[in-house]
Formats: C-alpha cells, sequence, structure tokens
C-alpha cells in the first residue's frame, strides 16, 4: 500500500492523511489489546480466524458499496498469496507476542520491522543500502537487545524473540506491498491478505478451536472490529499524504500500548524498554531521512 500514489497534495490533504493514520495506529493497538485479553481463551491461530471473520463481514459490506466488483478481481493471484502466508504468519506471531509480553514490550519489539526492510531490501529487493543506514540498522537492533534483555534463559523463555519474528514478517510484507501496490488496489490487497489468513486459520480452528463464550466474544470482535477500521483508515491515509511523512506518527502506538497495558494489567513501562524503544525509534527515523524522507516534501 505504500506504492499508492497521493491524490489530495497540499496541508489540508496532509492533515487529513495524519489524523487518519493516527487513528489506524491507535486502532491496531486496540486490536492487540483485544487480542492479549482473549489468549486467555484462545491461542494465536484461532485468533487469526475469528479476526478474519468479523473483519470481512465489515470489509466486503464497505467495498461493495464503495467500489465496482472489479475491485475482487486480480491476475496476481500468486503475489497475494505470498503476502496472505507471510502476513498471517505474522499476525499470529504478534497476537502470540502479546501473550507473553507486557503491551508496550511487545509493541516496541514490532518497531524493528523498518530496520529489517532496510537490512533485507539489498537481498531481496536489489536496492543499494549506504553506511550510514547500515550503522542505523546497527544501532537499533541494539536498541532490540534492551528491549529483550536476552539471557541464558533464552530459549527456556523466547518470548521475545517472538515479537521478533512477528516484525521479520512484517518486515517480508512491507517488502512485498512494495511490489503489489505498484498495480492492486490497495482494497483488493487487505480483502485477500483477510480471506487468506481465514482460509488458512479455518482447518485447525474448525476442528480444534472453540466457540467464544459470552465473556470472551467482545474481546473476540473487538480484534476484527478495530482490524476492520484499521486497514480502511490505513488505506485512505495514503490516498493524502506520502508513506513516508505518515510513518514517524506510528510510533505514538508506545503511548497508547504503555497506557493499555497499565489500565488493564497494571504493567509498568520500564527504563531499558524505553530506552530501547527511543534508540530504535531514532533508528528508524535516521533511515527515513537517509532516504529521501522530508517532513514538508508531501505538503
Amino acid at each position: 500500500m505504500s506504492g499508492q500514489t497521493v491524490d489530495r497534495p497540499g496541508a489540508e490533504g496532509v492533515y487529513t492523511g495524519v489524523l487518519l493514520i493516527l487513528l489506524a495506529t491507535l486502532c491496531i493497538v486496540l486490536m492487540n489489546t483485544c487480542a492479549k485479553a482473549s489468549s486467555v481463551a484462545h491461542n494465536p491461530v484461532e485468533m487469526v480466524f475469528y479476526r478474519g471473520v468479523v473483519a470481512l463481514g465489515l470489509l466486503v459490506p464497505y467495498m461493495l458499496a464503495t467500489r465496482p466488483l472489479s475491485v475482487f478481481r486480480t491476475r496476481r493471484i500468486g503475489a497475494h498469496l505470498y503476502r496472505a502466508a507471510v502476513g498471517n504468519v505474522g499476525v499470529g506471531l504478534v497476537f502470540w507476542a502479546y501473550s507473553l509480553l507486557p503491551m508496550a514490550n511487545a509493541t516496541a519489539l514490532l518497531f524493528s520491522a523498518p530496520l529489517f526492510v532496510t537490512a533485507l531490501s539489498p537481498l531481496l529487493l536489489k536496492e543499494r543500502v549506504d553506511g550510514g543506514r547500515w550503522m542505523a540498522v546497527a544501532v537499533g537492533f541494539g536498541g532490540i537487545l534492551l528491549i529483550a534483555r536476552p539471557s541464558v534463559n533464552l530459549l527456556a523463555d523466547p518470548a521475545s524473540m517472538v515479537g521478533v519474528g512477528a516484525a521479520l514478517c512484517i518486515a517480508l510484507v512491507d517488502m512485498a506491498l512494495r511490489n503489489l501496490g505498484r498495480t492492486e488496489n490497495p482494497l483488493t490487497t487487505v480483502f485477500y491478505f483477510i480471506l487468506g489468513g481465514v482460509v488458512l486459520s479455518a482447518p485447525y480452528t474448525l476442528i480444534y478451536g472453540t466457540l467464544p463464550d459470552g465473556g470472551i466474544l467482545p474481546w473476540i470482535a473487538g480484534i476484527g472490529i478495530f482490524t476492520a477500521i484499521q486497514q480502511l483508515a490505513k488505506t485512505a491515509a495514503f490516498r493524502f499524504a506520502e508513506a513516508s511523512f505518515l510513518a514517524p506518527y506510528t510510533y505514538t502506538a508506545i503511548v497508547w500500548a504503555a497506557l493499555a497495558g497499565w489500565l488493564l494489567w497494571r504493567e509498568v513501562l520500564t527504563v531499558p524498554v524505553l530506552a530501547g524503544t527511543g534508540v530504535v525509534v531514532a533508528s528508524n527515523l535516521f533511515i527515513l531521512r537517509r532516504t529521501g524522507f522530508h517532513p514538508g516534501k508531501s505538503a
């Protein structure tokens, strides 16, 4: 979706884009909050299934009401299948990470995704990465070590590695979207991504899963509802401003995650996590600058 062009340049359009990306970021945190609350009764595979069912129930009517039927057509089903497979594995790992870690810790670890994009782009996208960006990647992963605080017990308690694995999947999806965004409508990509998650998770869920009970049902529904809202908000945001301009605003997720963690689970944001988050965010912003990002450019 980052390949989407800007339809409405100018200050008003950029401000709209910023508000939409802030809404999308908040909804992502709320989605993950619902997943963490649901994890007491359902595993990540079940949550991917129920998330997709609810989200499709909202997205498909919206697409039918606002787009021609051609929005469901694609000639790049292989690319969509790859994105759906990697992306939904990533979603499962995200939900797993939030079930194992405090909200702020899991959110901070996911910030490493852009570092993986930079590190892997020479291999997978044949893009050149200069020395400054390699230095930023190294510093950024140093920040990840502050957050994860690896020890000799890492293999016995690999919770942080689940978060890093989720970030790697997010990075692979971001690189796939660079390619898909050149030809595909963002809503087409979203539709096949969520549909793929339902199809992939359905066999396990229908055979081994359980139906959500009354206490968990609102949380399960919330996963799907906030998924749909954040996908629509993010898609709309990229119509008003460039993805590189909007990227820094996604770091507000750490604020919402820390607040949700404290309110619901009395989790406290620790100094190492705060310091590591600052290092990772600073590294990502440096990489954005080196790739030609300037705040006023989109206006």
